[in-house]
């Protein structure tokens, strides 16, 4: 039989994933992932950049490969490549298709799925439902941010301050990524720095606001549209709680808001544990790990020299009675992007 090969979109908005109806053809009514033929001299992520934006009209960042689906239709067999994906701008319109609809994973077998990509589903409707628990750990912070608090706001980060602003000019802009207590925002404040600070626990932005004199945004690293805006980033112990396979995501939002030169700091528990433990949602990573997602992260957009790491290091934990290994990282955004 004549082999069609295509690539698949599963466009994903933090626990939900887009489906479409199709609207022609032998399976029309079907409800499918959206992508299409990769045509010669493509690559299937080239093919399915084009492909969505004559579909629908949005321009998406294609992340990892899920599967790849090798199924046997009654004229022809198809081989179709599926990959993670996310909506970076313009506004969904169809098409193409008879309609569309975000599924969670509670919702994946309302609608009648083309044959092909039912193969995939099962995978997909897992991981859905381990990122649904994403909200557990900020359940977990609403919960528990009087202890939270307490066990972290007299921790001594200030080596790993100094090595972080060694590469921020006097009175630069400087985001506090997800600042807990407040107290890196505040000994920020206190060193002449002009400081931003957000975290995702409206508890924890209430008690920092209070601590720090500034106002502690409560929001989603995800929501962040910051274009050139901050010298840098300090993200202590904070991107951990993101999912590993949305960190290149988030790396490109962070890359966006700096400034040329830019300065980017991240700390891991150290190992390479991705699930939930004590609560909370933790990626590790060590060395091997985040180069890996390094990897994901280049591409025509953001080139290896555009986002380096100029700084790596191993830590002990700073907090009291604390036995645990850290993975410390300093990106620099080029001066000539």
């Amino acid at each position: 039989m004549k082999t069609v090969r295509v690539a698949a979109a599963v466009i994903r908005d933090r626990d939900k994933i887009l489906a479409t109806e199709r609207g022609y053809g032998d399976y029309k009514g079907w409800w499918e992932f959206p992508g299409g033929k990769i045509e010669e001299g493509e690559s299937p992520q080239e093919a399915l950049i084009r492909e969505i934006r004559e579909e629908l009209a949005v321009e998406i960042d294609v992340g990892d490969l899920i599967s790849s689906i090798e199924y046997d239709y009654p004229t022809f067999h198809l081989s179709m490549d599926c990959f993670w994906c996310e909506i970076k701008a313009g506004k969904l319109e169809l098409l193409e298709h008879e309609a569309a609809r975000w599924l969670g994973a509670e919702e994946l077998w309302q609608v009648e799925w083309l044959p092909a990509d039912v193969t995939v589903l099962k995978e997909i409707e897992k991981i859905l439902r381990t990122m649904g628990k994403a909200d557990d750990t900020l359940g977990y912070y609403e919960k528990e941010y009087e202890t939270f608090i307490s066990e972290t706001i007299d921790a001594d980060t200030e080596l790993l301050r100094k090595r972080f602003l060694k590469n921020i000019p006097d009175k630069g802009e400087i985001l506090d990524l997800g600042c807990g207590s407040g107290r890196d925002t505040r000994a920020f404040i206190d060193a002449g720095y002009r400081v931003s600070a957000i975290d995702g626990s409206a508890e924890i932005c209430h008690a920092a606001s209070q601590y720090t004199g500034i106002e502690v945004k409560c929001m989603d690293f995800f929501d962040i549209n910051d274009e050139e805006a901050y010298d840098g980033i300090w993200a202590c112990a904070s991107i951990l709680h993101v999912e590993k396979s949305r960190i290149p995501q988030l790396l490109k939002i962070l890359y966006r808001a700096l400034k040329n030169s830019g300065i980017l700091y991240m700390s891991f528990k150290y190992g390479d544990h991705n699930g939930f433990r004590d609560g909370r949602h933790f990626t590790d990573l060590d060395e091997d790990g985040f180069r890996e997602l390094m990897d994901q992260l280049y591409s025509e957009n953001i080139k290896r020299e555009d986002f380096a790491i100029i700084d790596e290091w191993q830590s002990e934990d700073v907090r009291r009675g604390k036995m645990v290994q850290w993975l410390n990282v300093i990106l620099r955004k080029s001066d000539t992007v």
